[in-house]
Order: structure tokens, then C-alpha cells, then sequence
């Protein structure tokens, strides 16, 4: 490093002039930039002083109709017009609309979800690029920012120059240096703070208060923001600018003179503009491996139109682009001297008298309404490869030919500086603009704002929807977006609810920053939830398959249940499931048809649950072991060296085992040592029962305790699956689905009654470890306290997930609702959500559909269903109308469905598509030929490649039609064809299939 010599401050004067120079005639990206550095968290400073803040705009919550629409308007036309009829204020809303740049943002939105599969290994690769690359196809990355200015104008001349005397004197105090290569620190106008701070208070309030979803950004996000709509190609996510209070980093120290650049944070003109552009012609500007044009309206037309119009007209096209309003204070000082002139000269010419009239007529809306008048510029650039200047040509022109149809504009491509144009359409890049100016009433400019896209209350979801339109809207169950998690989902059979509902179980299973598998409880009438257990089982590593089961329930003693089996070492029940047991005992004893028991058969079946475990507990009548009915607790015992003699319980036995660390055994072992359903027939006749009910007698004349023991007999010689100790096994499993088709039917009271029991131990098997909490641990003997506390604590961590699908099957089943609403009212103190599946909004009690936080209607029904739900839920006539014409079932794209979301900040109601890729619909298929063959082609090829060669065969996710049509030509040829023909079918294209694949792996088409 070599010392100062005497010219060197002369070579500092010259380069400090060539400096000056050069951003005086715009020679540089920086000279065209006016931003200068950050002057608190969420404020930004110019170098004039101005102080600027951006709004991010997600979208409105609500469904927009002209009813709507009006609303936002009128609202943002009052937020804004106190403000923009005093000088010195501007606003810059800006639009982007990028397909190409889909899938970086739907990787982000995916990214905690795949972290979460990642963590529990859980292979799901296949699935996730699938979703990014098919999803992409439909949607475009969109962006929306309202950037306020307050300018140093908005001052009056005596208090701006007092504020500028006074920050001379404190550089002169203070002895502060020039800040030449670096931000001025002190470039902020102190007296701008408080009005810059109340606009944008004022306006951040408003657009939430009418729906409009809008954050204050901090000015990292801010200026990252910028970048991205500068440079998105050379900017990184993790990119953040250097601001004040940042580390400084190390960069370029020049030891000079009173010279702090080397100590100072760096130019953040050159930040939000990394890269130097090049102009190639008079329309066309190059930065980096991106050509890009600017188009400016001249002209506004007179039929002033909605935002969306232009957009529905850009969407065919398929162009980027990207478009600034610059709206600014004072527009009648626009017209100032051409107004005078055209007044003076009004009889020269019939356009000046014209002038004169346009000018008059906002002087009159300025003065005498309360309608501010403006100045507004749009500025539109569109982009392209670089080398591709045809497409670049060919988007300019289409892009211009969409403009000129909004309502007839007058637009163009030159301006007489390019880079200048390009500039214009930036994100808070500059103040000015090269557009034509015009003036309107703010009014006429906010009716052409693009304020109504739909937004997501999730930023990350591992579940992705999108508008119909193709903005991705992310959702994640169970978030703590909403304060509880209640889920209805209806729509008529093949509406698209049990892939829906799939989706959304798997979504939770890939909950960011989970560490297991969540508990989830599947009550399922039929397989529908197959394939999302099939998916996950084979997606896990064979050591943690256990984790996720499917098991089809059957009135067997194979499939025994027992529903007065306790936690591991308890002799009694905990409160919640004596409260099941008491329920449950008090539905077993109903007459059949009856909606309601006999008086005091609830009471009583309290009373017999207490005696019962009472009765068998340990200083009792506890059963005594008998060896051979558990084999493998006999083989312990003896390698143990337990003791037995003739007085040995089962309880004995389950607490050696338990305290010899064998825990599985144990809980074999205390199965035996718990009460049966048959108990309950036998204590119901007991002294202390008699003492009580003895007297009391059922509306058939007989006895109530002799009513309740025939009653509790019928339903042990009916229902073989409670009668005797418990053979159904779960093991460990968290993911479990319960197909009760079987043992559920419908036709009759007897079938009604068989369904609601069925039900109500589907749901006590499933989940009744739902409800522990630390408060039951003083319950639990001391030997198996701490083994509760590990188990309790992780089961409160857990998200828990109960869902009933073909919940209509429920409708005569009192008990099993009741027990669905309990759930429902004490779900978020468990952490545990619900979810009701059915075909008919009439299948749910009044009171579920008040409890509801997610309502999901999959099909619109007849006039008299939508009148229905508008009512219920309190749908607008534009949510009415859309559910009406817009809500289908599957198609190409996904199925479209009506969403509405109680979350935190409000309401949102939404028109989403659910849009899978065939490996997903693949994978959640319910269809019995789908699944069929799906599962053989999962043995022969592994579920990966398998699901990967249907999605390439068959991409609409199905072969039930390709089956239909060769059974209608196998019915040609045979006059009758039965249910074999259908298995012979799907048997002989997964021979077919494999044959194919072992030509070619990539396969597309079978052979005719």
C-alpha cells in the first residue's frame, strides 16, 4: 500500500467530476436508480430524502363479484385520496406474471415438506418432482406491491428549508464526510417520518380491512423484492441486502482523505441492480442471459376496465410481463402550461377547446368533490432469452395487441431512452417514469389497479392447490393458521373426496418441521383410503412399516375388540375413556329403533363400569392366570423364573413382565385381567346395583337392571367382535385405517344399531391415546408412571387427525354424533383434528357446521343443495354463483371445488383446483380395478417404478374406462360376462403391461 502524494487529491477532484458526469447523463445503471439506503426496519430512504415503504399485496380472501369489486374500490379509493390530494406523494403499484419462473416458487412452497419426508425417510421423490413439474403446466409465478413515497415536496418550502439547514448543520458539527462510494446514512428528511409513517399505516389497515391480504415489508424483503424484478436470474433466495445495522462487509478500503467508502455499506443502487445492461436498440436492453422490451400506454381509453380484463386477455398468450402504475399527487399541476395555453387558444382550433373543457372538468372534480385528481403513468416490459430476439418480438406483440384491448389503448415500444423505459416498470427502482403522463380522478385509476388475484392464508403447504386461473395457493391441515382443525368435506359420489381427503392426510404427514408420523385415525367405509396406506407403507423403509396400517374390520373373533381393556398397568379407566364406556354401554343397551334409552339406563351403566373394574381389581376377584391361553407370556414367565402358584393373577403376572422390561408381553398379558362385555351382564345384578335400581322398571313393565342384562346378553351373542378378549392387534402403528364396510351396513333398525356400535369402537380402538394427558399420570400406578410420562409427552406433541368418512352412515347413530361433537368442542385442547366426510350437507348436525373451520364442497347439487350451503355458511351471491357454474368434479386439470377457511386473520373463501399428477392419482386411486392393479404391478416392479410406468401408460390416473370398453367388446363376442371377466381383464393388462416394460422401460402405449 503505498503513501499519499500530493497529486493524488487532485486525481480524487478529477474523478470525483467524471463521477458526476456520468450520472448526469444517465451513463450508468446507478444514475437511473433513486434508491440511496434504509432509515429504519420498514422504511427506505431516496437520495433526495424521500422515504419509502412497500406493501406486499397477497390477494383478496374473499370471492370477487361486482358487489365485491365495487366495495374495494370504493374502500381504496377513500384510503388513498386524503393523501394524494396534498402534494408530495406518490404510489407505484406493481404487477408481475412470469410462467417460467412457476417452478422456483412451487419448490419453495413444497421445500418444508420435503425436509419433513427427508426426515421420517419417507421416499416420496417421484411424487414431489412430479407435483412441481405437473402443477407448473397450470400456473404462473404472480407478484403484487404497492411501493408509497413521500417526497420532500409534500413539505411546505419553510419546513423543508429549515430541514435542510438543519442537517447542514449537523454534518458541519459533526465533521461528517462526504459519502462517496456508499450510502448516505443521513440522506432521510426527519420531518417526512411521521406523515410517511401514518400513510403507510393508514393504507396497510384499509386494504386488510376489505379483504385485500397485505403485509409491511421489512426492507431486506423489500430490496430482495427489487432484485428479483431486476435481475431474478443472478439473485439467490437466501440473498439479502447490506443495510445499516448489517454486518459490514469486506470490500474495496481506499485509504484516502476523509474518504469512508472502504468502512461504509456499499451503493444499494448497485444491489437491487447487480449486473451492468446493454442497450442493443432503440427497444431492446440486455442484463445478463435476459433481452427485455419496454411498452408504455400513450393513450387511456375512455371506457375505463377492471384489471382482469387485461389479464384475461394476457392469459391465452402466455407472455411475461410486468407493469407499474406510477400514480402521483397534484396531476392538475401536469397539465399547468398546456392548460393555460389550450384556454388562450381554445378558438384556434377545436382540440384545444377540448383541452381546456378535460381541464376544467378535473378542476371541478378536485374542488367540488372529494375525488383527488392524479397523475398516472403505466409502463409495461416483457422479456426473453437472450439470443431469441424473435420471441421477445413476437411477446411485445402480443402483449401490445392484449393492451390495446383493454378498452382501446393507445400504446407504444420506444421512448428515447430504452434502459430509462425498462427502469420505469422496475419494483421501487425510481420515482419517474418514461411513460406518457396523464391525468384522471383517482377513482378512474384504482377501478384499473390489479387488486383482486386470490390469496392463500399459507405461505408453505405441503398440499398445493391453485385458482382456476393458475395461481398456486398453498394449504397446510392442521397449521396454526386456524385455532382448531374441523374439516367438512361433501359432494356427491365421484366428486374427487376421497382423493381430496387423501391429499390432505398425506399433507399432514409432511408437516414442516415434524419429527414422526403423525396419529392419524381413518374410520372408512370401503378402501378409499387404501392407496393413501399403500403409498406411505411402501414409501417408508421396511423397518417402519409398521407405522402405517390398513385393516378391514370383521364381525369374527379373530377381530376381536375389547372395549374395557385400560392403558398399560391401569386397573381403572381414565376419565375420557370411562366416559366412552359409559356411552357405549348405555347405546348397547337401547331398544333397537329406539332413539333414546330407558330412564336410568345411562346412570346404571356408570354404576356397572365402576363395580366392574372395582370387582376384578387386585384386592378382589382379579382373574387368575391360567397357562396355555398366551404362549409366548408362558415362554417369558419361565425365562424370567416367575413363581406361579395356584393363587397367581393375571395382573401379578402383567406387572412382572412389565417390570422384566417386557412390555409388548405385558400388555398380551393384561388383556386377560380386564373385564369383558359379559361382566357387564353379570355386575348389573349385584347387591349394590339392587340397591338402587331394584325398584325402578322400564317402560315394558319388566325390571330395569333385568331390562339392561338382557339387553347386554343380546348384544355379546350379537356381536361376536366384543365378546371376548381382545385379538385386534394395531401394534405401534400412527397412520391406521379402519375399513368397517363389512360390519357397518344400512336397512333397518338392527343394521342402524350394528353401525353406530361399529363406529363408536372404530373410534375408541383408534384413537382413545388421543386423550392422555399428564394430569392422568396421578392415576397410574408408580411402576408405570414414568413409562406413561414418555408416552404422554409424545402423544401431546403429535398432531392427531380423525377422520369418518361416509359420515351419512352415522345419520341414525345419536351416540356416535354425540361423541363426534365432544371431540369437536375439546379437539384443539387434545391437538386433535376432525374430519367428516359425506355426501350431502343435510348428513351434518347443526352444530358440526357451526364448529367447522374448513368447509370443502366438492359438487354444487341441485338449485336447492346450493341454496342450502349459501344459507349455511353464509356465502356470497358471488360464492353462490360460482358454486353454481365453476364447482365440477375431475377433469383434465384437477377438480375444482368451493373452499372456505376460518383462520386467524378472518375468513377466506376461495375457487381452488386440486390439481394431481398421475403418479398421485396413481397413488390414491379407489377404484377396485385401479387398485387392483396397481398393488400387482407394487410386486412385480416396486411401488416407484410402478407408479412411474402408469403414470406413463394411463396419465388420466385410470383404466376403468379402457376396461369398460373391452368388456363391451368381450360382450359382443359373449352374450353374458360376469365379475370374473372384469379380474380376468385387469389380469391380463398387467401381463401386457410387463411385457411392454420388458421391451422398453419408458413405455407410453400398449400395443392394440
Amino acid at each position: 500500500m503505498r503513501d499519499r502524494t500530493f497529486i493524488d487529491p487532485l486525481l480524487d477532484s478529477i474523478d470525483a467530476i467524471m463521477a458526476w458526469f456520468s450520472t448526469e447523463l444517465k451513463q450508468t445503471v446507478e444514475s437511473y436508480c433513486d434508491l440511496e439506503t434504509a432509515d429504519d426496519q420498514q422504511t427506505l430512504v431516496a437520495r433526495d430524502g424521500s422515504l419509502i415503504s412497500v406493501i406486499r399485496v397477497l390477494g383478496v380472501t374473499r370471492l370477487i363479484g361486482q358487489e365485491e369489486f365495487d366495495a374495494i374500490h370504493h374502500g381504496l379509493t377513500q384510503s388513498l385520496q386524503a393523501t394524494l390530494k396534498r402534494p408530495g406523494h406518490v404510489v407505484q403499484v406493481y404487477f408481475s406474471y412470469d410462467r417460467e419462473a412457476v417452478k422456483p416458487e412451487i419448490e419453495e412452497i413444497l421445500s418444508p415438506a420435503r425436509a419433513t419426508a427427508k426426515r421420517l425417510r419417507l421416499d416420496l421423490d417421484d411424487l414431489f418432482n412430479e407435483r412441481i413439474d405437473y402443477i407448473s403446466k397450470f400456473c404462473a409465478h404472480e407478484e403484487l406491491y404497492f411501493v408509497l413515497w413521500t417526497r420532500p415536496y409534500s413539505l411546505t418550502a419553510e419546513q423543508l428549508k429549515r430541514a435542510n439547514k438543519d442537517k447542514l448543520n449537523f454534518i458541519r458539527t459533526n465533521k461528517i464526510p462526504p459519502f462517496k462510494n456508499g450510502q448516505n446514512l443521513i440522506a432521510a428528511i426527519p420531518d417526512l417520518r411521521e406523515s410517511h409513517a401514518s400513510f403507510v399505516r393508514s393504507v396497510v389497515t384499509d386494504l386488510n380491512a376489505l379483504n385485500v391480504y397485505s403485509v409491511l415489508m421489512p426492507v431486506h424483503d423489500a430490496v430482495h423484492a427489487m432484485r428479483m424484478s431486476a435481475d431474478p436470474e443472478f439473485t439467490a433466495h437466501e440473498w439479502r441486502p447490506v443495510l445499516p445495522g448489517d454486518k459490514i462487509p469486506i470490500h474495496e478500503a481506499r485509504p484516502l482523505a476523509g474518504e469512508l467508502s472502504g468502512v461504509m455499506y456499499p451503493p444499494l443502487s448497485r444491489q437491487v441492480y447487480p449486473r451492468d445492461a446493454r442497450v442493443m436498440d432503440l427497444r431492446t436492453v440486455r442484463t445478463g442471459d435476459r433481452i427485455s422490451t419496454p411498452i408504455f400506454i400513450d393513450l387511456f381509453p375512455q371506457d375505463i376496465r377492471s384489471f382482469m380484463v387485461l389479464f384475461a386477455r394476457t392469459l391465452p398468450t402466455r407472455v411475461p410481463f410486468r407493469m407499474s402504475y406510477l400514480i402521483e399527487s397534484g396531476g392538475l399541476a401536469t397539465l399547468g402550461f398546456k392548460a393555460t395555453m389550450a384556454a388562450i387558444l381554445s378558438f384556434t382550433a377545436a382540440q384545444n377547446g377540448l383541452v381546456s373543457d378535460a381541464n376544467k372538468l378535473l378542476q371541478e372534480t378536485e374542488i367540488n368533490t372529494d375525488d383527488a385528481v392524479v397523475k398516472l403513468q403505466v409502463s409495461f416490459a416483457t422479456w426473453a432469452p437472450e439470443g431469441n430476439i424473435r420471441l421477445l418480438r413476437t411477446r411485445t406483440a402480443e402483449l401490445a395487441k392484449a393492451i390495446e384491448g383493454w378498452g382501446t389503448c393507445e400504446v407504444s415500444e420506444v421512448s428515447g431512452d430504452v434502459f430509462a423505459g425498462i427502469a420505469s416498470s422496475l419494483l421501487g427502482f425510481s420515482a419517474n417514469s418514461d411513460a406518457s403522463p396523464s391525468v384522471a380522478p383517482l377513482s378512474d385509476v384504482v377501478y384499473m389497479l390489479p387488486f383482486t388475484r386470490p390469496a392463500s392464508a399459507w405461505e408453505y403447504g405441503a398440499l398445493l392447490f391453485r385458482s382456476p386461473d393458475g395461481k398456486p395457493l398453498p394449504y397446510q391441515p392442521g397449521s396454526s393458521q386456524q385455532t382448531t382443525w374441523i374439516d367438512l368435506m361433501y359432494a356427491r359420489p365421484g366428486s374427487g373426496k376421497s382423493v381430496l381427503s387423501n391429499a390432505v392426510n398425506l399433507g399432514l404427514c409432511l408437516s414442516g418441521g415434524i419429527t414422526r408420523l403423525p396419529r392419524i385415525a381413518i374410520i372408512d367405509i370401503g378402501p378409499s383410503s387404501s392407496g393413501l396406506i399403500s403409498l406411505m407403507k411402501e414409501a417408508l423403509p421396511p423397518e417402519q412399516r409398521h407405522l402405517v396400517a390398513y385393516h378391514r374390520l370383521r364381525m369374527t373373533p379373530d377381530y376381536a375388540i375389547n372395549p374395557f381393556d385400560t392403558q398399560l398397568g391401569c386397573r381403572e379407566p381414565s376419565p375420557q375413556e370411562r366416559s366412552f364406556l359409559v356411552n357405549f354401554l348405555t347405546l348397547l343397551a337401547t331398544p333397537i329403533g329406539a332413539e333414546r334409552p330407558y330412564d336410568g339406563i345411562s346412570d346404571m351403566a356408570g354404576l356397572v363400569v365402576d363395580e366392574m373394574y372395582k370387582y376384578l381389581n387386585d384386592e378382589n376377584k382379579a382373574h387368575p392366570y391360567t397357562p396355555g391361553l398366551e404362549p409366548l407370556v408362558d415362554d417369558i414367565l419361565s425365562e424370567i423364573g416367575f413363581v406361579l402358584d395356584e393363587h397367581t393373577t393375571w395382573w401379578e403376572v402383567t406387572d412382572a413382565l412389565f417390570l422384566s422390561g417386557f412390555h409388548h408381553q405385558a400388555l398380551l398379558s393384561q388383556r386377560f385381567a380386564s373385564p369383558l362385555l359379559a361382566d357387564a351382564a353379570a355386575i348389573c345384578r349385584t347387591q349394590v346395583i339392587e340397591d338402587l335400581y331394584g325398584q325402578v322398571r322400564a317402560p315394558t313393565g319388566e325390571p330395569l337392571i333385568q331390562a339392561f342384562g338382557r339387553m347386554i346378553s343380546s348384544a355379546v351373542r350379537e356381536y361376536p367382535v366384543l365378546s371376548t378378549i381382545s385379538k385386534f392387534d394395531m401394534g405401534d402403528a400412527r397412520v391406521v385405517s379402519l375399513d368397517l364396510d363389512e360390519v357397518a351396513k344400512s336397512g333397518g333398525d338392527s343394521a342402524d344399531r350394528q353401525t353406530a356400535v361399529m363406529y363408536m369402537l372404530a373410534r375408541y380402538i383408534l384413537a382413545r391415546h388421543y386423550y392422555l394427558t399428564e394430569d392422568a399420570l396421578g392415576d397410574i400406578p408408580d411402576a408405570y408412571r414414568e413409562f406413561h410420562r414418555v408416552r404422554i409427552a409424545e402423544i401431546r406433541e403429535d398432531a392427531k387427525r380423525i377422520v369418518y368418512d361416509e359420515f351419512h352412515r352415522t345419520s341414525k347413530a345419536r351416540a356416535v354424533r354425540d361423541q363426534v361433537i365432544i371431540d369437536m368442542r375439546e379437539g384443539r385442547k387434545w391437538n386433535v383434528q376432525i374430519a367428516l366426510i359425506s355426501q350431502s350437507l343435510e348428513d351434518f348436525d347443526p352444530v358440526m357446521v357451526e364448529f367447522a373451520t374448513s368447509i370443502f364442497i366438492m359438487d354444487a347439487g341441485p338449485e336447492q343443495a346450493i341454496k342450502r350451503s349459501t344459507e349455511i355458511f353464509g356465502l356470497s351471491e358471488t360464492a353462490r354463483a360460482a358454486l353454481k357454474t365453476r364447482v365440477h368434479g375431475p377433469r383434465e386439470g384437477g377438480a375444482t371445488f368451493l373452499a372456505q377457511f376460518s383462520t386467524k386473520n378472518g375468513m377466506n373463501t376461495q375457487l381452488l383446483t386440486n390439481t394431481l399428477g398421475p403418479i398421485e392419482l396413481w397413488s390414491f386411486s379407489t377404484t377396485a380395478e385401479d387398485a387392483r392393479l396397481r398393488n400387482k404391478l407394487y410386486e412385480k416392479l416396486g411401488p416407484k417404478e410402478a407408479r412411474r410406468v402408469l403414470a406413463n401408460l394411463f396419465p388420466s390416473g385410470t383404466v376403468k374406462k379402457l376396461i369398460e370398453n373391452r368388456l363391451a367388446t368381450l360382450k359382443e363376442k359373449v352374450a353374458v360376462i360376469g365379475e370374473e371377466s372384469n379380474l380376468s381383464i385387469a389380469d391380463q393388462l398387467v401381463e401386457e403391461i410387463l411385457t411392454a416394460y420388458s421391451v422398453n422401460v419408458d413405455v407410453k402405449s400398449l400395443p392394440k
